[in-house]
């Protein structure tokens, strides 16, 4: 195998036909020179360097390597560069999964201010929920993901790095008798129908937990869906009040009111999580910009 570093030496001595020259152009001594030329002649087996001539000169077997020189040095310097780009965050491909209210929120001004700092990376951009998304993960199908959870993570396989707490709020019809008041409290909504997710998802175990605990009743569940996105037209027909994580109220739609709730937990963790042992260049650079768009003050609804 050529050493291109020695191979480089040796293209500046024949080009510059003297040892002495070739060390001064490469900063280096030129015993230095001498001892990289005589160790490449070594493991080629081949003298490469006339040495009894002045200035110097290739042999036959110097000037059939010297023909490929250049062309090997360009390709290590090409590779050099590219390996470079792609370790600055200058170049590259980054696949991306996020969650739906995370794309209807900050994951869209995340990507853009990415996408001005680094024009030249490819983005693969997917809309999933945290399953799926961190199957992706592990598959190595995707570079990073933006999940949320109701607690810490708990795989310790992956790297996690947390972005915001999603808080609870209570979503009204506009002409709902209590929408003109500061405060509403769980216990006020003990008559309402309500509108949640089935009964097997997580979101509604914790309705009804909340319910039960802050405001002593079981929540009558009249409308049940699997699609956020279909809990506030839902509301502003006037059908069911609902809890909603305040992602899944921006932006507010007419005829939906939003009452913040002071008393309960957040309604979950939104977290990045990127595969730890297998890590795109690009993906701490994109890591950073989610980090900076999940502080916008525009991603708290409501009073």
């Amino acid at each position: 195998m050529l050493d291109l570093r020695r191979l480089r030496t040796f293209r500046e001595v024949i080009g510059r036909r003297s040892f002495s020259a070739a060390a001064q152009a490469l900063d280096y001594t030129q015993s230095s020179v001498s001892q990289q030329i005589t160790t490449l002649e070594r493991d080629l087996g081949v003298t490469l360097v006339d040495r009894t001539s002045r200035p110097v000169r290739p042999t036959a077997a110097g000037a059939a390597v010297l023909a490929h020189a250049d062309g090997l040095l360009a390709q290590a310097e090409a590779v050099e560069r590219e390996l470079a780009a792609l370790v600055k965050g200058e170049s590259g491909s980054l696949r991306m999964g996020g969650f739906f209210t995370a794309w209807a929120t900050f994951l869209p001004g995340a990507v853009a201010a990415f996408s001005r700092a680094h024009p030249a990376v490819a983005l693969e951009l997917h809309q999933l929920e945290p399953a799926p998304a961190i199957r992706g993960i592990r598959a190595g199908e995707l570079d990073l993901a933006v999940v949320y959870g109701f607690g810490p993570p708990g795989d310790s396989a992956l790297e996690w790095s947390h972005l915001l707490d999603d808080p609870y709020a209570i979503a009204l019809p506009s002409r709902h008798p209590l929408a003109a008041r500061q405060q509403v409290s769980l216990a006020e909504l003990a008559g309402e129908r309500w509108t949640s997710p089935p009964a097997d998802h997580a979101y509604s175990q914790i309705l009804r937990d909340l319910c039960r605990e802050l405001g002593g009743f079981e929540p009558d569940v009249a409308y049940e869906t699997g699609d956020i996105a279909m809990a506030q037209p839902i509301v502003a027909a006037g059908l069911a009040v609902a809890l909603l994580p305040a992602l899944g109220l921006v932006p507010v739609h007419a005829g939906v009111t939003v009452k913040r709730l002071q008393s309960t937990p957040p309604a979950r963790s939104v977290w990045t999580v990127r595969p730890r042992h297998r890590r795109a260049p690009v993906a701490t650079a994109m890591n950073e910009a989610l980090a900076h768009a999940a502080r916008e003050p525009a991603l708290a609804p409501g009073a």
